[in-house]
């Protein structure tokens, strides 16, 4: 018998009338035949006396039932049901899943495709010619499903980790283990089709990013233009995971799904006299769950009062985030300003901030959303490659010649733990998630020695700072080194074959078919790899070029070139530059002016997580004033009368008749209301399309495109709320003469 219902609590009463009423119904389970028996058994058994040698089996069946969730035969029928290869499979984390699944998939075409046998015989007959030809085909395949690009091989190291995702899917699959000849047989085989393919026997340089180093990151992501995030929180959550992973050395992803409830903000006295300190407590749950879930640990910051510069501080940047967001749970406490003023009560030590339960679910660190008007953000959390993304782009306008990872940081919060004489080897593997210090000496301990040890065996003091800085991510940091592709080489790229052959293609095919389409597509796709693997090229060609080129023109007796300027780069936003004067304004060592200076931080991060910042310009965004008479926007030209370049873009999208066809978008329009005088978006936000075409294309992708059918919008330029999608599109037509 099995039970309709996924919980067998569901079928069995909670009274003990209710039992008996199921009991004598018939169901001969393992009760007595009559309730007189039953009625005997328990009396004999309820006197206290130690009678449960005597007992017969139904009694023992009763008495257990009476304080336990389900009956004797719940268990019976799970023993009898269990399965052995449910216990089989490894708990692996999501991302180990997909990797597995792929690989079945790419197994599945293997032997169906070229060996035109089953999966599962292939395994019965599994052999390392097998396994061998299989992974060299793996290496040849290019393309994947409809015929992307697929993600090749360029290290050895990486070939190995496919094998040992592989052997991982091999056990799910056979339930049993790879044989050890096969696989030391493979071992061989890896390294001959690292040599066949020309992979690199080379890891990945493992330097660490220093305290220094991250303090120019962190100056450089609020400074720079180069690169945007769609709203200013963006760009304050970039710092904020940095400074969060630093002292921790926890694994990123771990820091990127904090949540609100992970974060403990504690007011603590100083054992050593003074003002109290702030401390940030954070308890990352999601490590790496390889072999089941990690035990959960807390790392303590503490706050550093009297900094110079704010921009190493994670308080001032996490009370930011959390007053922005009305975080705290007490109401009343809405400014960095009365957390200055806060006691802990007499005989205590701590006073929590607790935060609001509605947010213990939430990310700290979320994605922004594209919106009709602009961006907002989401409940969606940050992903690793997004977060690896921003950062590596930093380090390119940095000039660093490495790409920086997320790991620099755990690499340097690993080596400087097992240097301090005060971190033992265990608290260095405890908060590192290591079950023994081989991870440790085999990844994190840099290849790059920061020693002097010439200086130690010759008994001379050793230069040790100067060999650490010759070993970190930051000793080749030049703002000389090359971040985009000149104009010439971009246009260099349409001479490439592959771009001929595939643009040759495509004059042959029908313009609305899907095969054009897909070669458009491929045409793009192959231009953006190109144009990256050129760049890529260049950069690491330019260390050595320029070192002899700067040789050359000192031996000439000529002076070190000009840095050319970015031309694409646009200029700062006054949030922008409130905000990095605030975090780096010096001051005069008194507490009062330290909490001024704080607070004025803290509220300069809140002023600009709500900034749209938009998309990343390209380098040919650049342009005069879009309105013929006026000053450019960063002339500190202002008026409110109607000579004001958001008025008259206002005037010019409204029509007069039905045949008028404006060129400007009165939904951006109405966006750049909002908008300071100076803001660099202004020119985007007003710009005047070519044709009536061109401004319906952009109104149908950008804007009508993001509204759902029952969604209300509000014209900013009529102050005119909207009710639905049709109600929009007919006041686009019938008031501004925008088709869609």
């Amino acid at each position: 018998m099995r039970y309709p219902s996924d919980n067998p609590k569901d079928l069995y009463c909670t009274s003990m009338t209710d039992q008996d009423q199921i009991f004598n119904e018939g169901e001969d389970l393992f009760l007595p035949n009559s309730s007189t028996e039953l009625e005997t058994d328990i009396n004999s058994n309820g006197d206290g006396d130690d009678n449960d040698n005597d007992d017969d089996g139904d009694g023992n069946e009763i008495r257990l039932f009476g304080g336990n969730a389900y009956p004797p035969v719940y268990y019976r029928q799970d023993y009898q049901a269990f399965n052995n290869e449910d216990l089989a499979v490894g708990d692996y984390a999501p991302g180990v899943e997909q990797t597995l699944a792929k690989i079945a998939e790419q197994w599945e075409q293997f032997c169906t495709a070229i060996l035109r046998q089953d999966a599962q015989q292939c395994f019965a007959t599994v052999s390392s010619a097998l396994l061998y030809n299989f992974l060299n085909w793996r290496l040849n395949q290019k393309e994947g499903k409809n015929g992307r690009r697929m993600k090749g091989f360029k290290t050895k190291s990486s070939l190995v980790t496919y094998w040992d995702n592989f052997r991982l899917f091999f056990e799910r699959s056979r339930g049993m283990k790879l044989e050890p000849k096969i696989n030391r047989v493979m071992h061989q085989g890896l390294r001959k089709l690292a040599k066949i393919h020309g992979l690199s026997d080379q890891r990945r340089p493992n330097r660490c990013m220093t305290i220094d180093e991250l303090k120019e990151h962190n100056e450089t992501t609020l400074n720079t233009t180069q690169k945007s995030f769609d709203l200013g929180e963006l760009r304050v959550l970039a710092v904020l995971f940095n400074l969060l992973i630093a002292p921790a050395g926890a694994r990123p992803q771990a820091i990127l799904r904090l949540r609100f409830q992970d974060i403990l903000i504690v007011l603590a006295r100083d054992p050593a006299g003074g003002p109290h300190k702030l401390l940030i407590k954070f308890t990352p749950e999601f490590t790496k769950t390889y072999l089941g879930a990690k035990d959960c640990k807390t790392y303590t910051i503490p706050e550093a009062i009297g900094d110079p510069s704010f921009l190493l501080s994670p308080h001032v940047f996490l009370l930011g985030i959390l007053f922005r967001h009305k975080a705290f749970r007490a109401r009343g406490l809405v400014s960095s300003r009365q957390l200055d003023s806060l006691p802990i009560h007499p005989g205590e030590l701590e006073l929590r901030i607790p935060l609001r339960q509605d947010l213990h679910n939430v990310c700290v660190f979320r994605k922004a959303a594209k919106t009709v008007t602009g961006f907002e953000m989401t409940i969606e959390p940050i992903t690793y490659s997004m977060m690896a993304t921003w950062i590596r782009r930093i380090g390119e306008i940095m000039g660093l010649q490495y790409s920086t990872i997320p790991y620099n940081l755990r690499y340097n919060a690993a080596n400087e733990m097992d240097q301090n004489p005060r971190v033992s080897e265990a608290t260095r593997n405890l908060a590192l998630d290591h079950g023994s210090s081989v991870p440790f000496q085999r990844n994190y301990l840099g290849r790059a020695i920061p020693l002097d040890l010439w200086g130690i065996m010759r008994g001379q003091n050793p230069q040790h700072a100067l060999v650490k800085q010759s070993c970190t991510i930051g000793h080749s940091i030049s703002k000389r080194r090359p971040t985009a592709l000149t104009a010439e080489q971009a246009a260099s790229i349409t001479t490439h074959p592959d771009i001929r052959r595939l643009e040759k293609q495509l004059r042959g095919l029908s313009p609305r078919s899907k095969a054009c389409k897909d070669t458009r597509r491929k045409i793009r796709n192959e231009k953006q790899r190109l144009k990256r693997a050129l760049l890529q090229k260049n950069r690491d060609d330019w260390t050595e070029q320029q070192a002899v080129d700067d040789i050359e023109r000192h031996l000439q007796g000529r002076d070190f070139p000009v840095v050319a300027s970015e031309n694409a780069a646009l200029p700062q936003r006054p949030a922008q530059k409130r905000l990095l004067e605030a975090l780096t304004t010096p001051g005069d060592g008194t507490l009062e002016d330290y909490y001024r200076r704080r607070c004025a931080a803290v509220d300069a991060i809140v002023t600009y997580c709500p900034v749209e910042e938009g998309r990343t310009p390209g380098r040919r965004t650049t342009q005069g004033p879009l309105i013929p008479g006026t000053p450019p926007y960063n002339s500190g030209y202002h008026s409110s009368s109607k000579d004001d370049p958001v008025s008259q873009a206002m005037l010019s999208v409204f029509v007069k008749s039905k045949k008028d066809r404006p060129k400007r978008c009165f939904l951006c329009i109405g966006a750049a209301r909002s908008l300071g005088w100076n803001d660099p978006q202004l020119p985007q936000l007003l710009r005047e399309f070519y044709t009536p075409g061109d401004l319906t294309k952009h109104f149908r992708h950008r804007h009508l495109s993001l509204i759902k059918e029952d969604e209300t919008l509000t014209c900013q330029v009529c102050e005119l709320p909207l009710e639905h999608k049709m109600h929009i599109q007919n006041h686009a037509l019938r008031v501004h003469g925008t088709v869609s």
